[in-house]
């Protein structure tokens, strides 16, 4: 019997850039962790559904990786949100516990919506941003890239600086246009999560602090290679 393991690497870039020039302290890079849902997608991806030899996602839903959704969540934000950022902290409530490490992680933890209204409670957005399609490929390797461009993630104004820390990647499967009752439940502290129906990762990374203004924009590339 042979057994050849394959290891899953992965890469994120996000590349800050402020009135077009690329700001080096707010640049980040780093590994990320390809969870659980993630290595149950690999190895059905390539492998029949039954003895037809029908594949898993030829049928629906047909799943292919579509999203990057941020927060301000994981165990490396540094920002005192409660005292530096109270709105924010009162319309994404949540811990800062979650690290890149851990394959069990299964949503962002404080996610943050790309556009829409800002508030709690029965206010709507989206909450992530497809990838350019199609990605760039090279040999065992796929690079997804996805811009969030300077109004995102502020919501008008209601948000003028947000400290970005943890990052997602997603399937085509999930829903990007959701309202805040559909990812948060205000009577389940402390981690506020609405299980049913928060958007689920196939991979999380954690990074420090990136303050994201409206001056900023983000270019990120996420790197998966086997």
């Amino acid at each position: 019997m042979f057994k050849d393991i394959i290891p899953v690497k992965n890469n994120v870039f996000i590349i800050a850039r402020e009135r077009g020039k690329k700001v080096p302290g707010l640049c980040r890079e780093g590994h990320n962790t390809w969870v659980n849902l993630g290595r149950q997608f690999l190895p059905e991806v390539m492998s029949p559904l039954n003895s037809s030899f029908n594949a898993h996602y030829n049928d629906s839903p047909i799943q292919v990786v579509r999203y990057m959704a941020l927060g301000i969540g994981g165990d490396a934000q540094l920002a005192d949100l409660p005292s530096d950022f109270p709105t924010l902290n009162t319309d994404h409530p949540g811990q800062n516990i979650y690290d890149d490490a851990s394959l069990d992680t299964q949503y962002l933890e404080r996610p943050l919506r790309v556009t829409g209204t800002p508030g709690g409670t029965g206010t709507s957005g989206v909450w992530m941003s497809d990838v350019a399609a199609p990605p760039t490929f090279g040999t065992s390797k796929v690079t997804y890239v996805t811009l969030f461009g300077t109004s995102d993630l502020h919501l008008s104004g209601a948000y003028p600086s947000v400290p970005l820390s943890e990052i997602g990647l997603l399937l085509s499967s999930q829903t990007a246009s959701l309202t805040w009752d559909q990812l948060y439940d205000p009577t389940n502290p402390p981690s506020y999560i609405k299980v049913a129906s928060r958007p689920r990762l196939v991979a999380y990374n954690t990074f420090d602090t990136l303050s994201k203004t409206a001056a900023v924009s983000l270019e990120i590339h996420w790197e998966i290679e086997l």
